[in-house]
């Protein structure tokens, strides 16, 4: 069942991206979407709110599973010695030194992650095309937002209501409109080493912009969906489109109505988001840990409700496929993996590792025989089970589609200790350790120096936001999973299960993505663009 819907999914979403960038001429496309609601189903309330909750429908599984999973994976926070979806190469590192200085291990078979992905940069690779997924799922997504604000001020739409009532819906539907554009473009931007900015239902253009040019973009999006917020006059009425919008599926656990405050916040927080991750470390200035404390003054609280994701028996946007993500692959022992490397990052006694992690019967050690780097001593525990993460039951594990407290907490506590406010910093750290029930003694008042209290930061970054969609843009801005980049004081499991513990792992990852080809052999990039291809 996975497969064929799978399947389906891939077909669609390349027919959609053929039709945004088939045509030469950059005017509007003569041939109707299929994937997109016809004028005629838009042109009513209902059909909006029909078209605001078809967004997340342009998601597929191109994004929960095989995007995400290229993230955890180029992250370190989990592994796959697995061929499917060239996983096997979007965490294969240049090369491993052990303990003792002198065993030094290179991939058994092909090259750095940046030789082998760029080497599948083509259509003939399809979904095996690492850098294609990403890049198709969140052009539908921006392009189905597009849909709803060409039709959301179309005068043949009769909104119910007085004029408050109807000017809050409208303003309901550009704000959830521009916060998935921000998202898409953040995304894009985060990732892919150039991108394309379009406003306009079911067209393109050739002119790609750099990446730091997608994350103004994608700002800009958010500041727009803060602006229709702000008209929004009657609570009622913008509720009950954000309440259509919404997967009933996802309005339990953090998942819900999410109100106009709320959505500020979350707005706030993937700013902040955008500027952390999108720099390392060395290259933060103080107007960046300034503007990032004022974002997140006012950024998501432990009590807000935020977008998720979960699985549903049917007719939902995984529906049946709840087999097609990490929450349900990291239990079936042969998938994804818990990374030795993100287990290390648990602190003594943190009772998050004794409810989440236990040992296996048989260490795994060189998986598929691919690689000293797929191998672990470490199983999931799942939810049912007393677990956070993991499960195989639809409908009982929950990711964010955004971001979080935890993660709004977190990125304030480092600007915190990045400006000199080192304790106020480790109170945020405390705060998060408490909200996961982490049982771990105050690091407050434990008179730790900036150095000391980034390492615990650095740590607790990697365990509380554990499948929330920051572990590759965190590995990468603290110098590990990028081009040179290397991390020492790791554990690798050898031989014989022997456990390395001060191991050096050199990535050499790939910083950015190239665009992938899927879109370059159709829409080739106009004179004056910004570079397609990241140097490696």
């Amino acid at each position: 069942m996975l497969v064929n819907i799978f399947k389906t999914r891939v077909i669609v979403a390349v027919a959609v991206l053929s039709l945004m960038v088939s045509a030469c001429s950059k005017t509007k496309l003569d041939k109707v979407n299929p994937n997109q609601p016809g004028e005629a189903a838009l042109l009513s309330e209902d059909g909006m709110m029909r078209a605001a909750l078809g967004v997340y429908s342009k998601f597929g599984l191109e994004y929960f599973w095989l995007s995400l999973t290229n993230h955890n994976i180029m992250g370190d926070n989990t592994f796959s010695s697995v061929g499917n979806y060239s996983w096997r190469w979007a965490n294969q590192p240049a090369k491993i030194t052990l303990d003792d200085g002198v065993t030094v291990l290179t991939p058994p078979q092909g090259g750095t992650q940046g030789f082998e992905l760029k080497s599948r940069n083509s259509r003939a690779f399809s979904n095996d095309n690492v850098f294609f997924n990403e890049w198709a799922s969140m052009y539908l997504v921006n392009n189905q937002a597009n849909v709803i604000l060409a039709a959301c001020e179309d005068p043949r739409i009769v909104y119910g209501g007085t004029a408050d009532a109807i000017k809050s819906k409208k303003a309901a539907l550009k704000a959830w409109s521009y916060w998935w554009k921000g998202f898409a473009y953040s995304r894009i931007g985060s990732l892919y080493i150039a991108g394309i900015i379009n406003d306009k239902p079911n067209e393109t253009n050739s002119d790609f912009k750099s990446s730091a040019d997608i994350i103004a973009e994608a700002n800009a999006n958010f500041d727009k969906a803060v602006t229709a917020l702000n008209e929004v006059t009657d609570v009622a009425a913008y509720t009950n489109i954000i309440s259509a919008a919404i997967p009933s599926m996802t309005k339990v656990g953090k998942g819900g109505n999410i109100t106009v405050a709320e959505f500020k916040r979350h707005i706030n927080t993937y700013k902040a988001r955008n500027i952390l991750v999108n720099k390392k470390i060395e290259e933060m200035t103080n107007a960046d840990w300034t503007q990032i404390l004022t974002l997140t003054a006012d950024g998501l609280t432990s009590t807000d409700k935020i977008l998720t994701m979960r699985t549903a028996d049917a007719n939902a946007v995984l529906g049946n496929s709840s087999a097609g993500w990490s929450p349900w692959r990291l239990l079936t022992g042969a998938w994804e993996f818990a990374s030795e490397r993100w287990v290390q990052d648990f602190q003594p006694n943190d009772a998050r590792k004794t409810r989440n992690l236990r040992l296996r019967a048989t260490p795994v050690v060189n998986n598929s025989s691919r690689g000293f780097q797929y191998g672990t001593r470490w199983d999931f525990i799942p939810i049912e089970q007393g677990g956070d993460y993991v499960s195989q039951t639809v409908g009982i594990a929950e990711i964010p589609m955004g971001c979080t407290y935890e993660e709004n907490a977190l990125t304030r506590a480092e600007a915190l200790i990045r400006t000199g406010a080192v304790e106020d910093g480790l109170k945020l750290i405390d705060a998060v350790r408490t909200y996961q029930r982490a049982s771990l003694p105050a690091l407050s008042g434990s008179s730790l120096n900036e150095a000391q209290a980034f390492l615990q930061l650095r740590s607790e970054r990697r365990i509380a936001l554990f499948l929330k969609n920051t572990s590759f843009y965190d590995a990468r801005r603290f110098g590990w999973a990028s081009k040179n980049g290397k991390r020492t004081g790791v554990v690798v499991i050898y031989t014989g299960g022997v456990v390395n513990t001060n191991a050096t792992i050199e990535y050499n990852y790939l910083d950015y993505f190239d665009v992938p080809l899927n879109e370059i052999d159709f829409n080739s990039p106009a004179s004056g663009s910004a570079p397609v291809v990241f140097p490696y």
